[in-house]
């Protein structure tokens, strides 16, 4: 089946629930005979962490007409929709859409302390009326200190480069037309990490990946290629080929050579002997948002992995096992000799990467898989951070590798950039499989990449050498979506999401129902760990210094970098047990064996957040024991973080592992500070397993953002030991103060009409206590027809603000949700004999930025936005629901 016909599901348990109430509505019965109910739907939207809005939006303006002449309050830590115009006016009319008219406000406002070093960042967008410019300043004490400005389409920002303090943060239009904008800022500088547009994949322009039916996939392979028109360019696997089309073919200047490729690629579909067609997407490393100085001693991950453990019960460091890191290759510090920290593992590997994205002087694949850095801008060296945290050498000098001791084997897929094609990756794939009469090349393959849409012949690659014993582990991305991202999602792959220091779901991660497992990635906006500083990942790396690439440590977050931790566990689980495989890893991991366990009664369910749990090396290592291993005490979870909007307790387990367990005497813990309340005294316990309960002490903490103790527990087992517990005490407040405008939520008929989407419901709510809340009432047949009242049907469930006035929600840049998850659209159906209630969507400013398998959904070309039901989008009557 074509990638163009295939649908996929993500159900979050929210949707889980829908279907069966859907399922069990039925009955039977004649409808005259049901019960009457005042309920066609209702649920919560919930609202992004750190979220505002401008208070004089367009929308805000229609209830009162005068902008805001004071500074509105911000915290440190945001993200903000705002709308700005120098004058009132009309949007341009179209087809079936009145003109509309949008209100002036040429400056917005605003108040927030600035530590020193701190960015705000704007996105600015186009209206309907079209483009135009904005203009960002600081001021202190009426004195303006720096500015900058962009065009519609562009982001820029300014950084604090004087003392901490209260500043103002102002935004103006410069142009005659308004402007819609988003302003963020956080502690940490973490560049704009977040898509804010409706994203299109991107395609290599002329190329494809061709599938021959099994009649075509004969010698005569070749010459049918040739004979449809494409420029056969290699065999990827069997019966896939990658082509080039004829130049005419995608020259149309009107169009763009991305739609003519695309063109090109639907009219090859109709072919004879053609199975399937596929764009030859370009891919990219899963770039970190942050890059910063090494952080001396900052191997926090290490203990929330809780690795030390693990390299008790695997000494070798994963020796005997090869680690496959397809990236963007290695830095080479001469031609015989890799960075210092890497050389001694490092085996032969190859260079994928094809010539047009190449760019280390050797154009197209090769036997140097050396990282030349990029061209044009920054050189990150991503592949050499990824492979440090896999196999760095435990020398006393930077970093140590999770496996340490391990085989560590790069394959170059990625150039230019960071960029590569799936052709390059499939290539290095069924490379990596290893000849059909050997062996594979490599245990174990990390994929700290993304940006694919679901391929069936890289799938097949990916199954093929999974049942050959190759275990993959893949980034799960970067873009905070619930929407698919591949390699990630592909079956038989590991899919990892980030924590913080604390171990909670950083603020980038995606997240969603193919999440496996999470490990820690870093999020330098949080000091989840309370060590005073951002948390981010520490490894290999290289900079360039004085004009020359040197070998260097930097700090970075994503799930490219939490991925490698899993890489480099597994790595340590397989040197103990070499017959591990992705099925019997799997089947641990859903038992619990290989995760910190939060539910009182393990094993735990999973979640979309941290799939079946962060991941504890630990464990890991035990499960995969044959052996007799050391009588040790371990903590689960390994570090605590309690918090005032999260948990306030928690439950520390302490359970000796050994292979003949005798009981171990707990001697003495150590006393906690006044915010931190110790429920039990295990002093004198002789056991293999206690219990630790703890509790936050709020008040105690004071204005405090979180603080830090470790509690030491002195012990007996085969000799005396030291276990330490990091604990961290957070005050949240945000909560509360979470806005992002009057949202309007829309039941939408699920086929378009011309360029819009009927709406056949509307509810207009605000937020209360962080949140939306949202009912329609069933159609009672009487007159008039109000706008939340909806008749039973099939539909989308859609939400959003109208920020600048336009009567269209979810433009670029305005906050927008959709049922399930933004991105994936799923059709929601209305009964006629029950309501639908309990539903939850989760709204924001950021949109997905990796498509799934419905390119119907996404990319969304020439997507406007959802129109609401009256042009003037004010106050529309709706019907009261009563109370249940």
């Amino acid at each position: 089946m074509s990638l163009i016909n295939q649908t996929v599901k993500a159900l979050s348990c929210a949707v889980c629930s829908v279907t069966l109430l859907l399922a069990g509505c039925d009955g039977g019965s004649d409808s005259s005979e049901r019960e009457p109910f005042n309920t066609a739907l209702s649920g919560t939207i919930d609202i992004e962490a750190g979220t505002r809005v401008d208070f004089d939006n367009a929308d805000a303006l229609r209830f009162n007409a005068v902008p805001r002449s004071t500074d509105q309050s911000l915290p440190q830590e945001f993200i903000l929709s705002g709308y700005v115009s120098a004058t009132q006016g009309t949007y341009p009319s179209a087809p079936d859409f009145p003109a509309i008219s949008y209100p002036a406000d040429p400056q917005d406002s605003f108040s927030m302390a600035l530590a020193a070093g701190q960015a705000v960042e704007l996105q600015a967008f186009a209206t309907r009326a079209g483009p135009s410019s904005v203009r960002l300043t600081f001021e202190r004490d009426g004195e303006a200190l720096a500015s900058n400005s962009g065009s519609t389409g562009t982001t820029f920002g300014l950084t604090n480069t004087g003392e901490e303090g209260v500043y103002t943060v102002r935004v103006d239009v410069l142009g005659d037309l308004p402007v819609l904008y988003v302003l963020s800022s956080a502690l940490a500088p973490t560049g704009l990490a977040r898509n804010l547009s409706w994203p299109d994949h991107e395609v290599i322009e002329g190329e494809a990946i061709v599938g021959l039916t099994a009649a075509a996939s004969g010698t005569n392979a070749r010459a049918l290629v040739q004979q449809t028109g494409m420029t056969p360019m290699g065999e990827v696997a069997p019966g896939f080929w990658r082509v080039a089309a004829p130049a005419k073919k995608t020259s149309m200047r009107d169009a763009g050579a991305q739609a003519g490729t695309l063109a090109w690629i639907e009219s090859l579909r109709k072919q004879p002997g053609i199975a399937s067609v596929e764009p030859n997407y370009k891919m990219q490393a899963l770039a970190s948002p942050l890059t910063e100085p090494l952080y001396e001693n900052q191997q926090w991950h290490y203990g929330l992995l809780n690795a030390p453990t693990a390299w008790q019960l695997a000494p070798g460091g994963g020796a005997g096992v090869t680690v496959a890191v397809m990236d963007t290759g290695l830095y080479r510090r001469s031609s015989t000799s890799w960075h210092r920290d890497l050389d001694a593992n490092v085996v032969p590997g190859l260079d994928f990467v094809s010539e047009q994205f190449d760019n280390d002087g050797q154009p197209g694949p090769d036997n140097n898989p050396s990282d030349p850095g990029n061209s044009v801008g920054n050189s990150v060296f991503h592949g050499t951070h990824v492979a440090g945290t896999v196999a760095a050498l435990a020398n006393d000098a930077g970093g140590t590798g999770v496996a340490f001791g391990s085989s560590l084997m790069p394959v170059r897929v990625l150039g230019e950039g960071g960029v590569g094609s799936a052709a390059d990756l499939l290539n290095a794939i069924r490379w990596v499989n290893g000849p059909e009469s050997g062996s594979p090349r490599a245990d174990i393959v990390n994929l700290s990449l993304g940006g694919l849409p679901f391929i069936q012949v890289l799938q097949d690659a990916i199954d093929e050498a999974t049942a050959r014993g190759v275990v993959f582990v893949a980034a799960a991305g970067n873009s905070a979506t619930s929407t698919e991202s591949f390699p990630a999602a592909f079956r038989n792959v590991f899919a990892v999401s980030a924590v913080d220091g604390a171990g909670e779901l950083a603020s980038y991660s995606n997240r969603g129902n193919w999440i496996d497992l999470a490990a820690p990635g870093g999020d330098a906006s949080r000091d989840g760990n309370a060590d005073g500083r951002g948390d981010v990942i520490v490894s290999t790396s290289a900079s360039v210094i004085n004009g020359t690439a040197q070998e260097t440590y930097i700090g970075l977050q994503g799930t490219s970098m939490a991925a490698p931790h899993v890489s480099g566990v597994m790595a340590l689980m397989k040197s103990i047990n070499g017959t591990l495989d992705f099925a019997s890893l799997n089947a641990l991991l859903v038992a619990g064996d290989l995760t910190v366990q939060t539910c009182v009664t393990p094993p735990c369910n999973r979640d979309n957040r941290l799939g079946w749990g962060l991941m504890d090396a630990g464990k890991s290592a035990l499960a995969a024991q044959n052996n007799t291993v050391p009588e040790l005490l371990t903590a689960s979870p390994a570090i605590v973080t309690l918090s005032t909007e999260g948990e306030r307790s928690a439950t520390v387990v302490l359970e000796a592992f050994g292979s003949e367990l005798q009981s171990v005497r707990v001697n003495s813990v150590s006393a906690p500070p006044d915010w931190l309340i110790l429920n039990a005294d295990l002093t004198g316990a002789l056991s293999t397993r206690f219990e630790l309960p703890m509790t936050l002490n709020p008040e105690a903490l004071g204005n405090e953002v979180s603080k830090r103790t470790t509690l030491v527990i002195e012990y007996t087992s085969d000799q005396a030991r030291t276990l330490e517990i990091p604990v961290v005490g957070r005050v949240v407040s945000d909560q509360n103060a979470k806005d992002a405008g009057r949202h309007f939520v829309l039941l939408v008929a699920p086929e378009p009409q011309g360029n819009f989407y009927v709406t056949v419901g509307q509810a207009n709510v605000v937020a209360e206590n962080g949140q939306y809340r949202f009912s329609f009432v069933p159609d009672d047949g009487e007159e008039p027809l109000l706008a939340n009242e909806v008749p039973p049907g099939d539909y989308f469930l859609v939400a959003g603000t109208d920020l600048d006035n336009d009567g269209l929600i979810c433009h670029s840049g305005e906050a927008c949700a959709e049922y399930p998850v933004a991105g994936l659209r799923e059709v929601i159906t209305l009964p006629d004999n029950g309501p639908v209630t309990g539903i939850r969507m989760t709204t924001s400013y950021s949109r997905p930025s990796i498509s799934a398998r419905t390119p119907d959904l996404l990319p969304r070309p020439g997507f406007q936005g959802y129109q609401l039901l009256s042009a003037e989008p004010a106050e529309i009557p709706t019907k009261a629901i009563a109370e249940p």
